[in-house]
């Protein structure tokens, strides 16, 4: 999914992707997605700049909007 935002009036393109695990067997959720931006017009592939935790791995969001909420919190601060 892609999102064209505004952000301090620069045009920024939210990219977020789903993601599967694999069945361990157990109860837990196997989809997430991913987000990352991208100030290029159109997106480069393969994603722009991803959103990471602190120890370097891909921040994971339950659901796309989770995702989008937290990217637009997040570039207000960066752009």
């Amino acid at each position: 999914m892609k999102e064209e935002i505004y952000v301090s009036g620069k045009k920024v393109w939210i990219l977020i992707e789903p993601h599967v695990l694999p069945d361990t067997g157990e109860d837990q959720p196997r989809e997430y997605f991913t987000a990352s931006y991208d100030t290029n017009d159109p997106p480069s592939a393969p994603g722009g700049i991803l959103f990471l935790e602190a120890d370097y791995t891909p921040t994971r969001f339950e659901s796309p909007v989770q995702a989008l909420e937290f990217a637009n919190e997040k570039l207000l601060g960066l752009i």
